[in-house]
């Protein structure tokens, strides 16, 4: 009986602890699933506000090839006079930048025109095309910070427009060069960009914005994107709009929208990291992929891709740092309850079931000693052991007498016998 009980007791707890190990282990995995659903949700969020710069940028272009387009394909409908005013202002034009010794007040405004003085043709003919979106221009940096340069590109690479100015000099600082010819060829190069090229009918049949790969900007040595978007008259190419974003505009959005688990960075189609949530955070080689712990998210509108890496380790640290309190809690009231049942079944249950079983075993001529149990229960242990010494005695006082009866009467025949003989004797005789 005492066996049944202790079995009893261990599968009892035995029960509890698998139920709380379960429990824990279902709450664990559902605070990782959380954790993931969150993640993902913060991705969403941070794919949303990169997508606010990229898209300002890519409908500044949009619109200035669409100004530019419209001036072009209306040109009757056009105030040419705007060019002839500028020159008339330009008290001594240079061939390779004419409007540079315009009034400060009046190139800060319009901006700057830079010529290559060896190649052919009159670029006032195509001026119409970039002064028309000139407006939206100014509007647009003033508005957007990290907008660094608009401009308009030649397609046969002869001249640009650019926006806000610069001049003659920082373009020869800034290329190193000394002719604006060879100076201008840094700009269509743009480091392997070469933009006119990237937007023109070979590379872009579609006529469709086209951003370049990051590269670094000329004149204030910082990383930028270009959008470009091909500019048409009729079917001619003519050349191209673009505008150079800072890099840092993307870092900027990645540091106001922190992740509360993981990394993100923010990647061209090659791998090359554009941003990052932690700039000394490396980011780490492909495939970017679910299977492998990634997040990825496309930026709308551009070939960059947001990705996030939760490793697998930091989220199950993050999961048990959420369940911890839980398995806590239950493993401190499993040992109570174990404790407590475990000093019930001392006190109480064990001791009244050895004095049953010590009950039940206190018969016969040898009595045994009691087990060694509380105090609270020996008394009743030596009331039974009293109480069988009693029954015992008395037992065996019952058997005493019932052998001096048997022996008497055993007697008392032997006796009635032998008078009997004695008796039938007589007679005979």
């Amino acid at each position: 009986m005492l066996r049944t009980h202790h079995i009893s007791l261990a599968l009892v707890i035995g029960g509890v602890t698998l139920a709380l190990l379960l429990g824990s282990w279902a709450e664990y995995n559902r605070q990782k699933r959380a954790l993931s659903w969150a993640l993902s949700a913060q991705g969403e969020q941070l794919q949303t506000a990169l997508n606010g710069p990229l898209d300002a940028a890519r409908q500044h272009v949009a619109g200035m090839r669409q100004s530019a387009e419209r001036n072009l394909r209306q040109a009757g409908f056009v105030d040419a006079s705007l060019a002839e005013r500028l020159e008339r202002r330009n008290l001594a034009p240079l061939r390779d930048a004419p409007w540079d010794r315009m009034p400060q007040d009046l190139v800060k405004d319009m901006g700057s025109i830079h010529v290559n003085p060896s190649a052919g043709g009159d670029y006032r003919r195509e001026l119409n095309a970039p002064l028309g979106a000139l407006g939206q221009v100014v509007a647009a940096h003033n508005t957007q910070s990290r907008l660094v340069w608009s401009y308009f590109y030649d397609a046969p690479q002869r001249w640009r427009w650019v926006y806000p100015a610069q001049s003659r000099d920082e373009v020869f600082a800034a290329t190193g060069k000394s002719d604006m010819g060879t100076a201008l060829a840094v700009f269509w190069e743009a480091q392997g960009a070469r933009p006119v090229e990237a937007a023109g009918p070979t590379r872009n049949p579609q006529k469709e914005p086209v951003w370049t790969l990051p590269h670094t900007d000329t004149l204030k040595g910082i990383p930028v994107v270009s959008v470009l978007a091909p500019v048409y008259a009729g079917n001619a190419y003519v050349g191209v709009m673009g505008t150079d974003l800072a890099v840092d505009a993307l870092n900027a959005v990645m540091q106001q929208h922190p992740l509360t688990l993981g990394q993100a960075w923010v990647i061209d189609t090659e791998g090359r990291t554009l941003a990052a949530s932690d700039s000394k955070a490396a980011l780490p080689a492909g495939p970017y992929t679910t299977e492998a712990g990634w997040l990825r998210f496309a930026l709308r509108g551009s070939p960059f891709s947001l990705v996030i890496y939760q490793p697998a380790e930091a989220v199950a640290s993050q999961a048990l740092s959420k369940t911890w309190p839980m398995m806590l809690t239950g493993l401190l009231g499993l040992l109570a309850t174990a404790g407590t049942a475990l000093w019930l079944s001392r006190r109480f249950t064990q001791p009244a079931l050895q004095l049953a079983d010590y009950v039940q075993n206190a018969e016969g001529p040898n009595i045994k000693r009691p087990p060694k149990v509380p105090a609270l229960w020996k008394p009743w242990f030596v009331r039974a052991g009293r109480a069988a010494i009693d029954r015992r005695d008395q037992l065996m006082h019952h058997h005493q007498r019932s052998s001096q009866l048997e022996k008497r009467v055993a007697q008392v025949e032997a006796q009635a016998r032998t008078s009997g003989s004695t008796n039938d004797n007589h007679s005979k005789i």
